[in-house]
């Protein structure tokens, strides 16, 4: 796997789907109002501080925290603050985070060579298991389930796989045949609606991600 491939890809989850800065003392100073994330922990990228794991504690998790820390982010910056000047040295940290995680799940959930080039080739594929890793272990193994089920049983094209991507996270929940989870769900119509327009066969992927990003970018800002 292309690693500057998948931070590009990694990139774009941060920016579509996953938020800003969080930290527990924004409701003890009042930077937010909202009890509902009274039971959540420091947050950056959609990386979880205190839960995230190992990632937290590698080299590219150290340097990532660190860079919030003596930014004073926990006294200091707005509820959803990406970072201004400090995003993309963060955001780069955070996908060779991510990255070290997927290349453990993509080995250990896919044991289809061919079906993990498929995916690897295809941006929709690849950013439904990049976002699938921040989802966590349990929905990247039902993901990764699903789509081999349909591979073995004679679905190889990439469209078809990724229709089958999308109704794994839209039509059901972990368990098989439980009611499909609302926030896995949103954000399956939210990769729906990223790819819609996705032609592969006519957008080079370096002009189709650098047009994301910036409208990303504008529609952050």
């Amino acid at each position: 796997m292309n690693k500057e491939r998948f931070q590009k890809i990694a990139s774009l989850v941060i920016d579509r789907l996953e938020g800003g800065y969080y930290h527990p003392n924004m409701l003890v100073d009042g930077r937010i109002k909202d009890t509902r994330y009274s039971a959540s922990g420091e947050t950056m990228f959609g990386i979880d501080r205190l839960n995230g794991g190992a990632i937290n504690r590698s080299r590219n998790g150290l340097a990532f925290w660190s860079i919030i820390d003596k930014a004073g982010a926990s006294s200091k910056w707005a509820w959803n603050y990406t970072g201004g000047t400090l995003k993309p040295a963060l955001q780069k940290l955070a996908s060779n985070m991510i990255y070290a995680l997927y290349s453990v799940y993509i080995k250990l959930y896919l044991k289809s060579p061919s079906l993990i080039r498929i995916i690897e080739n295809d941006d929709r594929l690849l950013f439904h298991f990049a976002y699938a890793t921040w989802n966590g272990a349990g929905w990247f193994k039902k993901f990764a389930t699903d789509i081999f089920n349909a591979y073995k049983n004679g679905v190889t094209n990439p469209n078809d796989l990724y229709k089958v991507a999308i109704a794994s996270r839209t039509k059901e929940g972990l368990k098989k045949g439980s009611p499909a989870n609302s926030l896995i769900k949103q954000g399956g119509d939210k990769i729906a609606q990223l790819f819609k327009d996705y032609k592969p066969s006519s957008l080079p992927m370096a002009l189709y991600f650098g047009m994301a990003l910036i409208a990303s970018y504008l529609l952050i800002k």
